[in-house]
């Protein structure tokens, strides 16, 4: 057993003598070991900001290339441990795996950019791409033994050949990249949507139109990860990769305040207090900070106690206290008066705590972890008091409903999940998005949920259902008692299946739709999608269906 990194090990490899190992991880670091010994080879390799994804050695295995979620590649020296080239930039998004040509002299790469490049391994210059055809991001590139061509695979499925002797290939314009949206938040109204993206871009939409109303606002220089609408309705909050906030005016977009700088990393989100005057946000350089709304100036010292990237952050109702979460698998309670947590760190979740919420009566918290699961918390006590929802994949994204009946969740399956908030049973599960979802928010009436994901989309779902089905006492209009709470699949007409076909209730196909397209496919409870690139519509009015069939032919 090789044992040095302090974190997820993500790509291990051997030199081509055989005598070496290098590894990549979660701890930003490189490492190098003999493969004899199990010795480390020198000290590890440090200059990415982010985890390291995939390392690969040149072929005469004095050089090892790098590349990480910071969104660069780096080559190193192995004698002296050193960057001797790089960070190499181009991709817009993390970079998911490198390899060395087997002749020495390009180095290729894949990213969640979707795009493949190909860099020369002397200069650091860009000489093929990026290459664009893969619909979703890039998982793994190979070159041929020949250094002729270049393999890529993706989470769209398909697998790509591409010719890299042809350095005019016709990439060269670098076409625009379509946005991943990050975070998705309710306007205090309901009738808009603010959207947060891997572009930079923050947009207000009309959540009966899906048509942009508001920017895109363009002013940070990196992804956007959070973003927040003031309970007045007055300001929009952005949080960015390039380690500053934005503040927005909500009417016409104004960037109020500039860069709100004081993080020295990542800012991974961003929340306003109920009275809308202050701001908290999270970030990975492992503080939380509280900003004045009117000034966005910082309000006393940085809190302090995680020992990990804080994901996700919120006000208590009376903005008393602040709720955090970490990839330290821990929640923390504190006094924003005195900087101080008012209860030990809430532990329980086995993986990185994505997102965390109070409930509107300030009583509990809720959280939601890789860990598969989610957790309700005594928010005076620290106190466990439900664990659910473990079969849905990572959660990303959770959220309570106004009255704190229902839970809302995303996760990494493709799913929004409604759940009831006294027992964890499954009410709904919103089927339609293609890849994991990041960012939920239950309407401020409860009848709606908001969702964006990974595929590039935003989607509004009608959850109307589920609150005419949950009661405090747990009964049903009807007055039966509410078994699991569950709302039925029968709710749904019709469903989009893994396959592309559409079925009905029965399971029976109805129409088939082609892969690029059923990601902006509307399927109910689905009332409004907001699409990466376009939207299609369906017309079934001159369809026959069931019996009707006999009526598309004639005697």
């Amino acid at each position: 057993t090789l044992e040095g990194h302090t974190d997820y090990v993500r790509s291990v490899t051997f030199s081509p003598d055989g005598r070496q190992v290098a590894s990549a991880s979660d701890d930003r670091t490189v490492q190098v070991w003999d493969a004899e010994s199990g010795q480390m080879s020198g000290d590890p390799l440090r200059g990415h900001h982010h985890w390291v994804y995939s390392v690969s050695f040149s072929p005469n295995g004095q050089l090892l290339a790098s590349c990480s979620r910071d969104r660069t590649i780096r080559l190193w020296d192995l004698t002296t441990g050193q960057t001797i080239l790089g960070p190499l930039q181009g991709h817009s998004d993390w970079v998911n795996s490198v390899t060395f040509s087997p002749d020495g002299t390009f180095i290729a790469s894949g990213s969640d950019d979707r795009t493949i490049r190909v860099y020369d391994a002397t200069t650091g210059q860009t000489i093929l791409g990026p290459l664009q055809a893969h619909t979703f991001r890039v998982n793994s590139v190979v070159v041929t033994p020949d250094s002729a061509r270049l393999f890529s695979c993706s989470h769209d499925g398909t697998i790509r050949l591409w010719n890299v002797q042809d350095r005019h290939a016709p990439d060269t314009q670098h076409p625009t990249v379509p946005r991943v949206f990050q975070c998705v938040q309710y306007s205090p109204d309901g009738s808009r949507v603010v959207s947060s993206s891997s572009d930079g871009d923050v947009c207000v939409w009309d959540v009966q139109t899906g048509d942009i109303v508001l920017g895109p606002l363009q002013a940070h220089t990196e992804a956007v990860w959070g973003v927040d609408y003031s309970p007045d309705g007055a300001y929009i909050a952005s949080a960015s990769d390039d380690s500053t906030l934005r503040m927005w005016s909500a009417q016409d977009g104004k960037d109020i305040h500039g860069p709100i700088q004081g993080h020295t990393s990542y800012v991974l989100c961003v929340r306003f207090s109920a009275d809308s005057s202050l701001l908290v946000s999270g970030s990975r350089d492992e503080t939380v900070r509280i900003w004045d709304v009117q000034t966005g100036k910082q309000l006393n010292q940085p809190l302090r106690g995680h020992s990990g990237s804080v994901y996700s952050v919120a006000f208590s109702p009376n903005r008393s206290h602040v709720v955090s979460c970490s990839s330290d698998d821990t929640i923390r309670v504190w006094d924003i008066q005195t900087g101080r947590t008012v209860i030990d760190p809430l532990q329980g979740h086995e993986g990185t705590v994505q997102s965390v919420e109070f409930s509107s009566d300030g009583s509990r918290i809720l959280s939601g972890s890789r860990d598969k699961s989610m957790r309700i918390w005594d928010a005076v006590t620290g106190q466990s008091l439900l664990v659910f929802g473990q079969d849905h994949g990572y959660i990303y994204s959770v959220g309570f409903s106004p009255d704190g009946g229902l839970v809302v969740s995303g996760s990494d399956d493709g799913t929004a999940c409604v759940w009831d908030a006294q027992n964890g049973q499954l009410m709904l599960t919103l089927d339609g998005h293609t890849q994991s979802v990041l960012s939920v928010q239950i309407s401020a009436d409860g009848s709606h949920v908001v969702s964006c994901s990974s595929d590039g989309t935003i989607r509004l779902w009608d959850v109307s259902s589920c609150q005419a089905h949950v009661r405090d006492d747990g009964m049903k209009d009807d007055g039966k008692t509410n078994d699991h709470g569950q709302v039925e699949a029968t709710s749904k007409p019709w469903m989009l299946r893994h396959d592309g076909w559409v079925v009905d209730r029965l399971d029976q196909l109805l129409v088939w739709v082609p892969s690029d397209l059923q990601p902006c496919i509307l399927l109910p409870p689905n009332d409004c999608i907001i699409p990466k690139s376009r939207e299609f519509e369906v017309e079934f009015g001159r369809v026959n269906m069931g019996d009707q069939w006999t009526r598309c032919y004639q005697a």
